[in-house]
């Protein structure tokens, strides 16, 4: 009874602390740093790094909650502990956590789930995967977009951030067929059943990359708190049978 009570307590004030800023504030996924301080069995220290001029998005005092990060736990994705921001030093942030078990300690990149003032003016999908800590870069390792980039996108040029994913997913495709190292594979389910994986791959669209995006933002705890190359996880989903979310 007492673990339940904590975790609606927790629920609860995380509802609130919006309720009471007129709906400005939006639950956020940050990952943590390798920084970790135990105060005894059941208390520890966590540490979150925002970007510098970053550093009035979490308030003192704020509730946090901890999640196992998916790459970190082998699917497990459950509630670790929660607790408050207790220190603000420049742009680290520093949460005492109560946690739910002794036995079940934090690692770096798990995630830190709080509710910020965002000032993104426009909220579309990169803005969403934003919300779960989750970034994509190209092929050879550039980054698509930041975090301050993400909250400072309009809709014209997300939506050109979107095209070059697509030219990259065409791109890699294209390169990884020259290769015939073996990876190919028949994708029988979904929009692109039928399809070899790196030919579909040369036919993706902003559309689909979007479908992409959409999935994710539905479904991100296999996603959360890394940086993926796009190519790689939009053929995973496509060799999945690209599953999609349903809009009314």
């Amino acid at each position: 009874m007492k673990k339940l009570s904590l975790l609606f307590f927790v629920s609860f004030s995380l509802t609130m602390a919006t309720a009471q800023t007129g709906n400005k504030k939006e639950l956020f996924a940050f990952a943590i740093t390798d920084y970790m301080l135990s105060i005894n069995d059941s208390v520890i220290i966590v540490q979150v790094q925002l970007p510098q001029g970053q550093n009035t998005l979490i308030e003192k005092e704020q509730i946090g909650l901890l999640k196992h990060n998916y790459s970190n736990s082998k699917d497990d994705t459950s509630r670790i502990g929660w607790g408050r921001c207790n220190l603000i030093k420049e742009n680290y942030y520093y949460f005492t956590l109560h946690l739910y078990s002794k036995d079940t300690k934090p690692q770096k990149n798990d995630l830190l789930y709080t509710r910020i003032n965002a000032p993104a003016n426009y909220k579309g999908r990169i803005y969403g995967v934003l919300q779960n800590a989750v970034f994509f870069t190209q092929v050879t390792g550039e980054s698509f977009f930041d975090f301050d980039k993400a909250f400072f996108l309009n809709e014209n040029e997300e939506n050109r951030l979107i095209d070059s994913m697509a030219t990259d997913i065409k791109y890699t495709g294209k390169e990884m067929l020259k290769q015939n190292d073996g990876q190919d594979q028949d994708i029988t389910s979904g929009m692109f059943k039928g399809k070899k994986l790196f030919a579909a791959m040369q036919m993706a669209t902003a559309n689909n990359v979007k479908d992409f995006l959409d999935y994710v933002i539905a479904r991100p705890q296999k996603y959360a708190g890394n940086s993926w190359k796009i190519s790689e996880t939009f053929a995973t989903w496509m060799a999945a049978g690209a599953p999609t979310v349903i809009k009314e």
